[in-house]
């Protein structure tokens, strides 16, 4: 992330020679408020940007820095002998960033060199690389941004297929109504005024070969501007599609380690909003450039062809507004940068708040959203106040300069007139030349603002269009089935650093058999099913399935080789059926009929209203947890694969159902590979093998009877939870 001109500025003129390695924006103060306080790490130490101040931590302090990741943001610490010291909280939607901005200070303050060898790169060079080499999209796509001066070309490529014609198509008719603009003020002056208006001009009296020369110049810009308005309104239309489906895309090959660190406030902005700012390249800033450029270069040849004098006085403001520009366009760009954090937080708590709302409403807590939904929307609003008012307090006096030369030009034009040593007809036509000329200028201010809105969006979309995916694919993947069996070799993993999940995790699930995970919550047992299921890859250490490492499988042949059914259920929107066959799209009605019984759902199913062709809202929320877990199960079961992953399958059943939901596995593991969590430790009894995770490690394996005689930490678990059930009266 780069510095805003204000910040390095700032910090440039507060400790000089200061070099910045690595920055970052936190955005949440010690107090919970949306704020703006930036890092910058370097060689020296580290810098602290808050308001006007900035505060140095040098090297030698600093043994190193890091993050702590909590539900709704974070906050990051520097290690000192001292102790931990609290530099910075941020939100969510600054994870990534947070990420990226500790491991590159890290590096910097640790004097290491060389930069760390990029995912892809490893990637791309051996199938086989060493775990942990892909780089984290959440940091890529911090990183990855596109310089200003390479979105056009980006976005140029990104246009569809095809439909390149329309490029020239638009530039001939902008240049052609520029060009007809241009004639316009020469036939409206110079030849109306001094050829047919005065008694010695040429075409003196025709009159109407003037109004026709005239009305055949608009009737050329009106049919120009036409053909460019039609032809533009087309090319928009197809490249927002074509923005929207390829970020799309770009989203669904990133791993679940880049939704971890985002929001989906975010992440709804970069799709919506930012496609529809980046059309303003097309429907306003391209056009306005490219006829603004047109007229002020006729503009400036017809004014030096008239009066070469005049004119040089004329254009001597013009440098100046152009370096008045220039230091606009970064407090601009800054500002809106700011605003796109504030709106994402927005939506943020927005769809947090929506997506809540039973929640919310059983707990009374409407006034407190309607709180948390005002911070964020102050500060919006502020920031949108501040961009509009920097444009609307800069661009009055330009056009105050503008307006103070035209006035100029026509008292010197008329005193020469006067004298008799101009016509009036080149007074006339060099006036409206002249405020052709300045009519751009007078709206660099917008362009500015326009073309800042459409940089940072385009930017962040193109960002999140190149990240490369942390799960890369292998240049030459294996394409045999994968089969049975799963293993997990010396596997190391954490979802933030410092924070490891499974350490040296070793286990393995021969084809047909199997497996349970059992231990308490927060173990790694849901992160084993995540490896499996390559919803993520190992740090250290090798995944395999089928006996080969999961990273030289394709994706393709990997997800249809795996059924999972996972601790949080999510339904689509559409009916049941399209729910349960989601897997298998192609698969018939006596197919997905056959699944559901499967897993003990078709006696609910056709209670409902239109059965198995009735429509489920946002995530099913009109269904039982029970109802939407065996929904769920038949969409695994659908997919009948060798290998399937049950993470708390049964967590949402009542026993009887459960019971039967064993019945189903019993009869699905002949031949399949299983691995299975459950809540109660009794489900685990018919696994051949019992895998015992404790703060990330395996701590025993073996069947069940065979830990039970061993009296170890499994025995404890068993004895606790029997202890528990029977204190609420359940019982086992």
């Amino acid at each position: 992330m780069t510095l805003p001109a204000d910040i390095a500025a700032l910090l440039e003129r507060t400790q000089p020679g200061f070099r910045v390695a690595a920055s970052f924006a936190a955005d949440i103060s010690r107090e919970g408020r949306l704020i703006d306080e930036w890092l910058a790490a370097g060689p020296a130490g580290l810098a602290l940007v808050r308001g006007g101040s900035v505060t140095v931590l040098a090297r030698a302090e600093l043994d190193s820095l890091a993050m702590h990741r909590y539900l709704s943001g974070g906050r990051l610490t520097a290690q000192r002998a001292a102790g931990a010291l609290l530099l910075a909280r941020y939100s969510g939607a600054r994870a990534g960033a947070a990420e990226e901005f500790v491991r590159a200070a890290n590096r910097v303050l640790r004097e290491e060199a060389e930069p760390a060898r990029s995912g892809s790169q490893a990637a791309a060079s051996d199938t086989a690389a060493e775990p942990g080499a892909a780089a984290e999209p959440a940091a890529a796509a911090e990183s990855t941004a596109p310089a200003a001066g390479r979105v056009l070309p980006r976005l140029f490529a990104l246009m569809p297929p095809g439909k390149y014609w329309r490029l020239p198509v638009i530039a001939l008719a902008l240049a052609g109504a520029a060009g007809a603009a241009v004639l316009a003020p020469l036939l409206a002056g110079r030849f109306l005024f001094d050829e047919v208006l005065a008694p010695d001009g040429r075409f003196a009296g025709r009159l109407l070969l003037a109004v026709g020369l005239l009305l055949l110049a608009r009737l050329a810009n009106v049919a120009c501007n036409v053909t460019w308005g039609w032809t533009n309104a087309a090319l928009i239309h197809d490249l927002e599609i074509t923005l929207k489906r390829t970020a799309f895309g770009s989203l669904q090959r990133l791993s679940m380690r880049f939704y971890g660190a985002r929001h989906t406030g975010e992440m709804m902005t970069r799709l919506e909003q930012d496609a529809s700012d980046i059309a303003l390249l097309f429907h306003l800033i391209a056009p306005n450039a490219l006829t603004g450029g047109l007229f002020v270069a006729g503009s400036m040849v017809a004014m030096l062809l008239l009066d070469w004098q005049l004119a040089v006085a004329a254009i001597l403001p013009f440098p100046l507004l152009f370096v008045v520009f220039r230091r606009i366009i970064p407090e601009v760009n800054s500002y809106f940068e700011r605003l796109f954090r504030a709106e994402a937080e927005l939506r943020t708590v927005t769809s947090d708040s929506l997506t809540g709302a039973r929640v919310v409403r059983a707990f009374g807590r409407q006034e407190y959203e309607l709180e948390r939904f005002a911070g964020p929307n102050r500060a919006a609003a502020r920031l949108g106040h501040l961009a509009d008012a920097m444009v609307g307090t800069t661009q009055p006096p330009m056009q105050l300069v503008t307006e103070l030369v035209l006035v100029g030009v026509w008292a010197a034009g008329a005193w020469a007139v006067a004298r008799g040593q101009v016509s009036v007809g080149t007074l006339v036509t060099f006036a409206a030349y002249l405020a052709q000329f300045f009519w751009p200028v007078g709206g660099l201010v917008s362009l500015a603002q326009d073309w800042s809105r459409v940089a940072t969006a385009s930017r962040r979309l193109l960002t999140l269009i190149d990240a490369p995916p942390d799960l890369p694919q292998p240049a030459r993947p294996r394409r045999a089935a994968v089969g049975g069996g799963a293993a997990l070799e010396g596997v190391s993993f954490s979802y933030a650093p410092g924070q490891p999940a499974l350490r040296g995790v070793s286990l393995r699930a021969a084809a047909g058999e199997m497996i349970g995970l059992a231990g308490h919550t927060g173990a790694g047992k849901s992160t084993v099913i995540n490896l499996l299921a390559r919803l993520y890859d190992a740090d250290e250490g090798v995944v395999r399935l089928g006996g080969h490492d999961v990273r030289s499988l394709a994706a393709a042949d990997l997800s249809g080789q795996i059924g999972i059914v996972l601790q949080d259920t999510y339904l689509f929107l559409g009916s049941v059926a399209a729910n349960i066959g989601y897997a298998r799209p192609d698969a018939g009605r006596d197919r997905i009929v056959a699944a559901a019984m499967a897993a003990n759902a078709h006696d609910f199913i056709v209670q409902l209203p239109d059965g198995y062709d009735t429509e489920l809202g946002p995530g099913g929320q009109e269904l039982s947890g029970g109802q939407r877990q065996r929904l769920a199960i038949a969409r695994a079961l659908l997919l009948d694969p060798p290998i399937l992953l049950m993470d708390e399958a049964t967590s949402s059943v009542d026993s009887e159902t459960e019971l039967r939901i064993q019945a189903a596995i019993e009869r699905l593991v002949r031949g399949r590979t299983v691995v299975m969590i459950a809540h109660r430790l009794s489900t685990l009894r018919m696994a051949e093998r019992l895998y015992v995770l404790h703060r990330g490690q395996v701590v025993e394996s073996g069947p069940h009877t065979r830990l039970m005689r061993r009296g170890g930490f499994y025995q404890r678990l068993v004895e606790r939870q029997r202890e528990a059930l029977h204190v609420i009266g359940v019982g086992e």
